[in-house]
């Protein structure tokens, strides 16, 4: 057991923040303007990546290369390109969901707004297993764009929901098959 000084004891909930953070300042790696589209709710899903100093920047695409006084043209990378996985999608998500957290929160946004982002978060985790991943990154783009929507008028809380028109439109016909392990298992129930 830790001796407990009680100088540093904690308290739950936090006291209030004083002064507010200066968002840039937490978010240093970030462009301004990228993150104003983010909490503008003007960045589209496709654009997630530029959030993530992982993955390869759009200026690393040679779109167009002047090469021996030749031009030649490159295209663009296709999203199943730049989110080839659950994790080069997830990683940029939450940084996105970081910065709309501490903006919402430091401008009186319920307390429970990150509880949204972490559900949908979660419910990503469970449809990437299910279905194949072309799909999930299809329905993705077009539940991101509904919440964006939903965010311009201030509400967040449509992050957590299951969209189960996009469900049918673009996951349902998309299931993975299922491996001998899981037929077994449902078997045995």
């Amino acid at each position: 057991m830790f001796p407990m000084n009680p100088t540093s004891v904690c308290t739950y909930p936090p006291s209030p923040i004083q002064e507010p953070y200066d968002i840039g300042s937490l978010f240093q790696t970030i462009d301004k303007e990228l993150l104003n589209a983010v909490l503008n709710h003007d960045l589209p899903a496709a654009q997630l990546y530029k959030l993530d100093t992982r993955r390869i920047s759009e200026a690393e695409w040679h779109i167009v290369d002047l090469e021996d006084s030749t031009v030649s043209f490159r295209c663009v990378p296709s999203a199943l390109e730049i989110y080839k996985t659950l994790d080069s999608l997830l990683v940029p998500l939450n940084i996105y969901f970081s910065i709309l957290c501490v903006h919402g929160l430091q401008n009186g946004q319920q307390i429970t707004l990150p509880c949204h982002f972490f559900r949908y978060s979660s419910h990503l985790v469970k449809i990437a297993a299910q279905y194949e991943w072309h799909a999930v990154l299809l329905y993705h783009f077009a539940f991101f764009a509904r919440r964006c929507s939903e965010m311009l008028q201030g509400n967040y809380a449509g992050w957590e929901k299951i969209d189960v028109d996009l469900m049918e439109e673009l996951l349902l016909q998309h299931r993975k098959p299922q491996t001998s392990d899981a037929r077994k298992a449902t078997k045995r129930r």
